[in-house]
């Protein structure tokens, strides 16, 4: 019998006090024992699902540049063409995508900005995993100004480790983004955590858990027949002659047969399990929740429960996903993305109102507005200052409003007409 070494080395066993010997497959040691978060993220059958659907709701931003002084946008600049066009091998989508997607999985993701020589823009960008990223020996992150470190410390190298490519990149060309807090590190501050170290467990048990329902399944219609009693067995002549007797292969293969026929005395015990009285089913419901509250992803939009939800709850859990959570992160990575502008006054913006689930802000946002206009009308024909009302309303003191006069006069014109109206009926009654 040929013997596979390489199936026994990645497989592990255990013995208990009876002697028996307990074998875990291959895919179980991957999830125990030296898997890396990213792996996790890419093979789990609901975090995966659930990590590329945050990556790619935040991958659909609107970039453009505004000069804080004119208001005016801009919409032609190296950034805005680097965010669309990052490197030959991604559009601006991928790229954000990735960046999501890794910056979750491994806590941070780091941006690697490459530019030809001699010029100073950067020409593309590239995610890198920051599994491979290599930090000197002894390497440590000073306490400085950021003169100093951009003088002294920016400069030095990290080895990236790409299939056996080391590719030696300055600090000051990468980019850091990050999930969780990077200062915890007491050595190095370019290093943190991933949220996914906490789920660890519930990542193990979801899986374990969906493997244990498959070996289940693949048992279940199997039968198990033992003898009770000793008997003495047929010979070959009395066993043909009693299967005949009972037609013991009629409509079977040449192989098969539809019972046993023996002298002994037999046990016969079903091997059906139901799943039902495992709970498997409800224990992967729990730790895909946990999951989904970890990624912080709102029931009504996605959940394991299978129970319906209003269009309109959806809706709206969306929209605060977008604006509470998604924005946010977006908000971090523009800051990053602002250190690379030089020119003052030059601010790099980006949201998601473009999005249709986005317009029923807008809706409601018109209608305040509306409201806000009508009642700023309503106080000042009753006479209160323009900067006054104009605050009273929420909006800016000095904002300019035309001819004020005008509208009041408009008011007094209106109110005085309907007086006038008012005497001429009743004249007309006398």
């Amino acid at each position: 019998m040929a013997f596979s070494l390489t199936r026994w080395v990645n497989n592990i066993f255990e013995r208990n006090t009876n002697g028996d010997y307990i074998y875990y497959p291959s895919e179980y040691t991957n999830w125990s024992n030296g898997g890396s978060n990213l792996s996790i993220a890419q093979n789990h059958p609901i975090l995966t699902p659930a990590m590329l659907f945050v990556s790619k709701l935040y991958s659909q931003p609107r970039f453009w540049l505004e000069n804080t002084k004119t208001k005016k946008i801009i919409t032609d600049h190296w950034l805005l063409n680097l965010l669309k066009n990052p490197n030959p091998y991604q559009t601006g989508k991928d790229l954000l995508e990735t960046q999501m997607f890794f910056q979750i999985a491994q806590g941070k993701a780091v941006g690697y900005l490459k530019s030809v020589t001699g010029v100073s823009e950067a020409d593309s960008l590239y995610i890198l995993n920051s599994d491979l990223i290599e930090f000197p020996e002894n390497f440590k992150t000073p306490i400085v100004s950021n003169r100093i470190y951009d003088k002294k410390y920016a400069n030095q190298t990290i080895l990236y480790d790409r299939d056996g490519e080391n590719l030696k990149i300055k600090i000051k060309d990468l980019l850091f983004f990050y999930d969780m807090p990077n200062m915890g590190n007491r050595k190095n501050f370019f290093r943190t955590q991933s949220r996914l170290d906490g789920l660890e467990q519930t990542l193990i048990n979801t899986k374990d858990s969906l493997l244990a329902k498959n070996i289940i399944l693949k048992s279940n219609g199997k039968e198990l027949v033992t003898g009770e009693k000793s008997g003495f067995p047929l010979t070959p002549d009395e066993k043909e002659n009693v299967e005949k007797l009972f037609n013991n292969k009629y409509g079977l293969s040449l192989t098969r047969k539809r019972g046993i026929i023996t002298k002994s005395s037999l046990k016969w015990q079903s091997l059906h399990i139901a799943l039902r009285d495992l709970g498997l089913d409800e224990s992967v419901k729990v730790d895909g929740n946990l999951i989904y509250t970890a990624l912080h992803i709102p029931k009504d939009i996605l959940s394991l429960e299978a129970k319906k939800t209003t269009y309109n709850n959806f809706k709206e859990s969306m929209v605060s996903y977008i604006q509470n959570e998604i924005q946010s992160s977006l908000d971090a990575t523009i800051d990053v993305f602002q250190k690379l502008i030089k020119k003052e006054n030059l601010v790099l913006k980006g949201n998601y109102d473009h999005l249709p689930v986005m317009q029923f802000i807008l809706m409601e946002k018109y209608d305040g507005l509306s409201k806000r206009a009508k009642a700023l009308n309503d106080l000042l024909r009753t006479g209160i200052p323009q900067e006054d009302a104009l605050e009273l309303t929420g909006f800016d003191r000095n904002l300019k409003l035309g001819d004020i006069q005008q509208i009041q006069g408009n008011g007094n014109n209106n109110q005085n007409q309907g007086q006038q109206n008012n005497n001429q009926g009743s004249s007309g009654n006398n």
